[in-house]
């Protein structure tokens, strides 16, 4: 008696399901300014890193919320600094 269904495996079946498929996606190229609520086509990379050097006010600390609650301009919270990218690195 012949199968009801023919089962594939996925590694068969994805070309199956692609050939079928009729989707072609539309790519334009568009100034920045432009680009709000678009999606990009391809991954964007920078040329270099700015700054060009470790900078902590710019790439900044990760706390507990919990340790800052309350915390003001004139009644800052205090912490103490459990471990840096420096001594992260190392411990690998």
């Amino acid at each position: 008696m012949p199968e009801m269904m023919q089962v594939l495996t996925p590694a068969d079946a994805l070309p199956v399901l692609l050939d079928h498929l009729s989707v072609r996606v539309r790519t334009e190229a568009i100034p920045t300014a432009d680009a709000l609520d678009r999606v990009l086509a391809e991954s964007q990379v920078a040329p270099s890193s700015l700054p060009a050097f470790p900078r902590s006010t710019m790439d900044g600390y990760a706390v507990r919320a919990a340790d800052t609650f309350g915390a003001t301009e004139s009644l800052p919270a205090y912490l103490s600094l459990v471990a840096s990218r420096r001594w992260a690195a190392r411990r690998k």
